[in-house]
């Protein structure tokens, strides 16, 4: 199939001018055409579930995050014991202090290294990061983050409450 293809007028000239369409991904005033398999590219969508908040220390991208109650900025989340379970996750790096965004379900896109069709956990020795082992251990937050479904991106779509664990 050949490329889509729109017309465009010149604003000084009057010129009008046929350009092949060739744009995929984020940009600004294109004309949105589908793939061969008659969807639209997904990163012309908006980003769903996106918000924001101050970075209360330097993020980075894929990291799950939550809010502290103390000054209502965005930390690593903390799945050891006394920590905090994650609210969303961030899709790029922040430094402290920055305005970060962070999203509270969809596909994170910030890893490497996965396991696809594998379940994926709050890490409890790392702060912010993702461990495919079942936690265990008194204390320690056990929470389900989602399924990776490629090599660098979960499915994140129910983050659901972290259970302390007994034992």
């Amino acid at each position: 199939m050949a490329a889509p293809k729109y017309l465009k007028r010149d604003a000084t000239s009057g010129k009008v001018t046929e350009v092949i369409t060739t744009e995929t991904g984020p940009a600004s005033e294109v004309v949105v055409s589908t793939t061969s398999s008659g969807t639209i590219d997904p990163t012309l969508l908006p980003a769903a579930d996106a918000t924001t908040a101050t970075a209360g220390e330097a993020l980075t991208a894929g990291q799950y995050v939550y809010i502290k109650a103390s000054d209502s900025k965005l930390y690593k989340a903390v799945w050891s014991s006394g920590g905090n379970q994650a609210i969303g996750f961030v899709l790029a790096g922040f430094a402290s202090a920055a305005t970060a965004t962070y999203y509270t379900g969809g596909l994170n896109t910030g890893l490497t290294g996965l396991t696809t069709g594998s379940r994926y956990y709050g890490d409890s020795t790392t702060a912010g990061g993702v461990t495919s082992t079942v936690p265990t251990g008194a204390g320690v937050i056990a929470q389900y983050v989602g399924t990776a479904v490629t090599t660098s991106a979960i499915d994140s779509d129910q983050l659901e409450d972290g259970i302390v664990l007994a034992s």
